[in-house]
């Protein structure tokens, strides 16, 4: 069966207000349930168990930006920023100065050692804890990160296989041994806490301060994505 496809609509009207001029603006919040929210290209044939969602009554949503499907629940932290930025281009660079600038202020909160990895990954000893996408219109740039603070990877496992590709330093592994929430990380973060510590540090003018990477750096490793191992 066909599964229907929703949209994601959280950050409407976020895009809305910076649209009209409304200037930079960073949201943090989590969602009442579990979703599952495919990337712009994904085909849910490939990337989802539609089955399962289905019969378990798990609404199945696109999202404006690419990359593969991910489940959210209560356990995640979203953070939203919406960027008045001129042109189309720019993707790569925010990328590095956004994802460099969430793990200096994760970095504060004595989370230490989060890395960029591959595109769009927030990693700590190797296992992602965040993934982040990007959306480009005229004159508009929309970051949308994912933070698993205490999330329930067997839900990642129930209704998501293997992806059809991967950043490389996944090196083929299962959702178990490549996902690692924050709350089995040092501190056990719960994502109550983890949305009430970020709203107080994610602000426009603190991203606005920070500074920005240079235009053009090597990239770390491969840093992008591979066909995914076959089993």
């Amino acid at each position: 069966m066909t599964p229907e496809i929703g949209r994601w609509e959280h950050d409407d009207a976020q895009l809305a207000a910076v649209r009209r001029g409304g200037g930079p603006s960073v949201r943090v919040y989590r969602v009442d349930g579990p979703v599952v929210v495919l990337g712009s290209g994904s085909d849910p044939a490939v990337e989802v168990r539609s089955g399962i969602c289905l019969a378990d009554g798990v609404p199945i949503v696109r999202r404006r930006g690419g990359g593969c499907a991910v489940v959210l629940d209560p356990g995640n932290v979203v953070v939203s920023i919406a960027l008045p930025v001129a042109g189309l281009g720019g993707i790569h660079s925010h990328f590095r100065w956004i994802s460099a600038w969430i793990a200096a202020e994760l970095e504060e909160l004595g989370i230490r050692g989060v890395r960029r990895e591959g595109v769009s990954d927030l990693a700590l000893d190797g296992r992602k804890i965040g993934g982040s996408c990007i959306h480009r219109a005229k004159d508009l740039l929309h970051y949308g990160l994912t933070l698993l603070a205490d999330a329930d990877v067997a839900l990642i496992e129930r209704y998501l296989p293997h992806p059809p590709r991967e950043p490389d330093y996944r090196a083929g592994r299962p959702h178990r041994a490549f996902v690692r929430p924050l709350a089995e990380h040092p501190g056990g973060w719960t994502a109550i806490r983890l949305e009430e510590d970020l709203r107080a540090r994610l602000t426009p003018a603190r991203l606005l301060a920070f500074p920005r990477p240079p235009d053009r750096m090597p990239p770390r490793g491969k840093g992008g994505l591979s066909p995914a191992p076959r089993p």
